[in-house]
């Protein structure tokens, strides 16, 4: 018994030893940081900074990889596939790994059995923006409209994405019937709301409001608790009378589930830390994003799991499937 504890405990060391020896060697090569969004996004612009701050506390460089296509699960199959040595990060989110897997067939993972959390980034609100040519001049008055003529409004959305999420919550909170005109492109539908071939369109701060500064939109609402300190003129949907219809969009940097502690801890540790630079907060609060800096690998697999059922009660409710 005594030698078999003994021989326990010397292999309990050596396993730690390794984790450690693996951690102080790690990284090795260059770092690549898969985004499901494409240059300008929201998680784009963040993670192109951050590399920036990541790269010199990890001793390599961190080069973003912008993947497109299926609502970001073709990036999280990319990643979750990938060596589990810490050389491959994911940008995963919430539409991502709780609305995606909902509404795209024969997905090949799983948020919660592939991907280990490593640390939290930000959440970020949506505007409700529609054209300068329609009538509306807040969310009471497209309430009003839509219930007067069901299914007659428009709205934009990626199939599965935040802004489909926020718009799908919205139509149950109010009561309403739109009509979903799907978009890959955040910057085609956009310029379809300024042209007014869409009606209304929940979007990210960042790419919607300068359509807003420059008088091709108009703002009509924001899905957050709070105004936005980058538009304090834009009141919440709360205020416009309709609660419960908040809902922030968040992200996290995720890793292959069988990469070891060490790196784990190595990169948990340079994120903590880039995201208190004072670059990197101003973007955030320039772009109406909340920083997660105090949000570690736990918290944010708690973040997934209350998600998921909320998704799921949601898209099945509100948003049929492809097909």
């Amino acid at each position: 018994m005594v030698a078999g504890r003994r021989a326990a405990l010397a292999a309990g060391v050596a396993l730690i030893a390794g984790r450690t020896a693996r951690a102080q060697d790690f990284p090795t090569r260059t770092i690549t940081w898969v985004v499901p969004g494409g240059p300008g996004s929201v998680l784009d612009v963040a993670a192109r900074l951050l590399a920036t701050k990541l790269a010199p506390r990890l001793g390599q460089s961190v080069v973003v990889d912008n993947r497109l296509g299926a609502g970001g699960t073709a990036a999280a199959e990319l990643v979750a596939r990938s060596a589990p040595d810490g050389h491959t990060l994911f940008f995963g989110n919430f539409a991502t790994f709780a609305i995606a897997p909902l509404l795209i067939p024969n997905i090949r993972y799983d948020a919660q059995r592939d991907f280990a959390p490593v640390h939290g980034i930000g959440a970020s609100a949506n505007i409700a923006v529609t054209g300068m040519d329609r009538p509306w001049r807040s969310i009471a008055e497209v309430i009003a409209y839509a219930r007067e003529n069901p299914g007659k409004m428009t709205f934009a959305a990626s199939i599965g994405s935040g802004q489909h999420a926020a718009a799908a919550l919205f139509v149950e909170k109010a009561g309403i019937e739109l009509t979903h005109i799907p978009y890959n492109n955040f910057g085609q539908a956009l310029n379809d709301l300024a042209a007014g071939r869409v009606d209304l369109y929940f979007d990210y701060p960042l790419s919607s409001l300068p359509y807003v500064r420059d008088g091709r939109l108009r703002a009509l609402a924001v899905n957050a608790p709070d105004r936005l300190a980058i538009a304090p003129e834009v009141p919440t949907l709360a205020e416009a009378g309709l609660a419960g219809a908040e809902l922030l969009g968040w992200s996290g940097v995720y890793v292959p589930v069988r990469t070891p502690p060490g790196p784990v801890v190595k990169l948990a540790e340079a994120i903590a830390a880039a995201l208190q630079e004072p670059d990197v907060r101003a973007l955030f609060d320039n772009t109406g994003t909340i920083l997660w800096d105090q949000v570690d690998g736990l918290q944010l697999a708690q973040a997934l799991e209350e998600e998921i059922p909320r998704m799921r009660h949601l898209i099945g409710r509100t948003i049929p499937k492809p097909g």
